[in-house]
């Protein structure tokens, strides 16, 4: 059974009742029909984000056509206001939505083919995974520069220094550039002289890089930055300062953390939701 929503005094829009047989969306002019499942507890942003994606990528939902009010949306999905504003703040945030005062949320009218195709939810996915890596990262990496300062030698100090250089030498080549900061954090890793650190760090950077490869098209993180921190910490751990590796280590991770924060501005919010 279907029922009228004013959405101005001009415009009206028709919504089922429900989200699995009625019209989740539709522009003023027009319903496409759509179904919706109602979505479970454990996870509701994401599932929420999701399904909304799934119209756009599918076609069903066109730039400029509007959503149902917050409180339609809160009955069709079967969540509370919270998720719904978590929800379409963050496709917001991510582009793929719009709200315009006074008048409500719609699709945004210059929505990225590239986004069409929900590669924006694959970016949110993976920067929540990296994140949880760069966490683990912090805790063993500031740790290895602590004890490389005390137990790298000539040739350890060697191989960190070229390794540096190299990402240096390629800063216009990201997959250059990521390939020699692998290599730059295995150096230090190695010089440590535990063989259970170093095949430690191997695993997270590997998986932080196969993480980063789905949006870094989207990431490139100051290179330049990277580059210098990344001197610094040559430089304390051939001097044997471990306190200020550490600290200019901290400094060359959160370089990555900020841009994809900076990229994807509600990242850590929604994870806390997911």
């Amino acid at each position: 059974m279907a029922f009228v929503s004013t959405i101005n005094t001009r415009r009206h829009l028709f919504f089922s009742q429900t989200a699995l047989n009625g019209s989740l969306f539709c522009k003023p002019t027009a319903i496409a029909p759509m179904n919706y499942k109602t979505v479970k507890r454990k996870s509701t942003c994401e599932q929420v984000m999701k399904q909304i994606l799934e119209s756009i990528e599918s076609g069903r939902l066109q730039p400029g056509d509007q959503l149902p009010t917050e409180q339609q949306l809160i009955e069709m999905f079967g969540v509370g206001r919270s998720t719904i504003r978590e929800a379409t703040s963050t496709l917001s945030m991510l582009g793929y939505l719009q709200s315009i005062q006074g008048k409500g949320c719609f699709v945004s009218e210059d929505l990225d083919p590239v986004k069409a195709t929900g590669f924006a939810l694959q970016d949110l996915q993976a920067a929540t995974n990296i994140i949880d890596l760069v966490e683990v990262r912090e805790i063993l990496e500031c740790n290895v520069v602590r004890l490389a300062a005390s137990r790298a030698d000539s040739e350890d100090v060697e191989r960190i220094q070229t390794a540096c250089s190299k990402m240096k030498d390629n800063m216009e080549d990201l997959n250059r550039f990521i390939k020699h900061d692998f290599e730059f954090h295995i150096a230090l890793a190695r010089s440590t002289g535990n063989q259970l650190i170093l095949e430690m760090m191997k695993r997270i950077v590997e998986k932080i890089h196969a993480e980063y490869d789905k949006f870094r098209p989207h990431a490139l993180f100051q290179r330049d930055e990277a580059i210098l921190t990344a001197e610094h910490i040559v430089n304390f751990v051939a001097n044997g300062e471990g306190e200020k590796a550490a600290r200019s280590m901290q400094e060359h991770l959160n370089l990555v953390t900020t841009e994809i924060k900076r990229k994807l501005p509600d990242v850590q919010r929604v994870k806390k939701k997911l």
